[in-house]
């Protein structure tokens, strides 16, 4: 996750969308509410995630700042770990998408998804 977060910098962007390989996508309604509210938060907002029915899920949204303490953890440090060390500075965004808080790592879970009983 850092060489990608190093390459945005490097590419002269100061914010990024990210997400888990185990997730499904969101709604591009969700992608585009996310982006909203990050764009209108003042600068000490670093970050905003989506919480659907108290669950926090993916894809965040992080700017300069929050990239650069994930830039900054000591090793063996995880993306928990850096949301819970800068929760003033993160915004939880209530969304109505199932699919920010569900994980996808069986087969069987794909199926499920596909069926519309993971939901």
């Amino acid at each position: 996750m850092q060489r990608g977060l190093e390459e945005v910098l490097n590419r002269g962007r100061d914010a990024a969308i990210v997400t888990l390989a185990d997730r499904p996508a969101p709604s591009l309604q969700t992608v585009e509410q996310l982006k909203q509210e990050f764009l209108g938060a003042d600068d000490q907002n670093w970050a905003v995630i989506p919480e659907y029915n108290g669950k926090h899920g993916h894809p965040i949204v992080i700017g300069r700042e929050m990239i650069e303490a994930f830039l900054r953890a000591p090793t063996g440090s995880n993306a928990r770990d850096m949301e819970h060390g800068n929760q003033s500075h993160i915004r939880y965004l209530p969304v109505k998408d199932p699919f920010v808080a569900l994980n996808v790592d069986t087969p069987e879970d794909l199926e499920k998804l596909y069926s519309g009983s993971l939901t």
